[in-house]
């Protein structure tokens, strides 16, 4: 399966600087910044610097990145989804976020499993794990419905402390 990716209500696509207006937009609800993290990004062309030298460069970079996310049917941007390398991890982990005008659906949970599908089957990862502040229990959820459970915590940059989330064995 290649991008785009297709799941009964979502379209899942690689991001592309046209998309800077709702990525800017999305990296500012108060939702996204108190589930993930202030980014700082306040102007379109933050916005498009934000997209080049993250998940545009990681898809040079690694073969995957953060995704778009629109329904299907309408075409209504709602999203992202993906995975991320970090140097703080051993392994890619798989992340979203949703606009909150979606929040509720199970968008997140249908992008999240059409990624690791994409993940084991066409870019042949052998493992994904997942992150998530301890506070979000909305997207712990997301990672149990993916399989995953709670294995400690792991230090990101700036002694932020998260949980870590693998494969449930």
């Amino acid at each position: 399966m290649m991008l785009p990716l297709t799941t009964e209500r979502l379209t899942i696509r690689e991001l592309t600087l046209d998309d800077a207006p709702f990525y800017l937009k999305l990296l500012n609800e108060q939702a996204f910044i108190d589930g993930i993290h202030d980014k700082g990004v306040r102007t379109l062309e933050q916005a498009r610097h934000h997209m080049e030298s993250g998940p545009i460069a990681s898809y040079q970079q690694h073969g995957y990145g953060m995704y778009h996310l629109s329904l299907t049917q309408s075409g209504a941007d709602v999203g992202i989804a993906g995975l991320v390398k970090r140097e703080e991890l051993p392994y890619p982990d798989i992340g979203y976020a949703i606009s909150e005008a979606y929040f509720g659906l199970g968008l997140a949970t249908e992008a999240c499993q059409a990624v690791m599908h994409h993940a084991r089957e066409t870019l042949a990862l052998p493992t994904v794990v997942g992150i998530v502040s301890e506070h979000n229990l909305a997207s712990r959820r997301v990672l149990q419905k993916l399989g995953m459970e709670a294995d400690g915590t792991v230090e990101l940059g700036a002694g932020e402390h998260v949980m870590l989330y693998r494969a449930a064995r």
